[in-house]
């Protein structure tokens, strides 16, 4: 693992390779109706009862870690991907927030499957 890291390390400053991490945050459009959002907006009385809701909308969260030769292209294509496909664009809107990274996204992932939420329900 050592060795590899210091490969990729090599690799990456030889050939002027960037790393990237972008968050791309997928929602409906307001004029879209949200049935899912609705159902749970409806039922979040049984597990938070002082809350009183207003609106509840469900959208997507995608990871993303890459390689890319600069931050145009990292970004031009990152257009061309939200648009083609991580999203439906005749319902949805996105927006991402790219940042430049040393992480390969390996190991870097959480999820309640994995016993990492901080919430106490997923507590063993």
């Amino acid at each position: 693992m050592i060795i590899e890291l210091q490969f990729q390390e090599i690799y990456y400053a030889k050939y002027n390779i960037m790393r990237f991490k972008a968050l791309v945050h997928v929602r409906l459009r307001g004029s879209v109706s949200d049935a899912a959002g609705n159902a749970v907006m409806k039922n979040t009385h049984m597990v938070a009862p002082n809350l009183k809701p207003h609106l509840l909308r469900i959208g997507k969260a995608i990871d993303f870690w890459f390689d890319a030769d600069t931050e145009e292209i990292a970004r031009e294509e990152m257009d061309l991907l939200s648009d083609r496909m991580l999203s439906n664009t005749v319902i949805e809107d996105w927006e991402y927030k790219l940042e430049e990274t040393e992480e390969t996204g390996i190991g870097d992932i959480s999820n309640d499957n994995a016993g990492t939420s901080k919430h106490h329900l997923f507590d063993q």
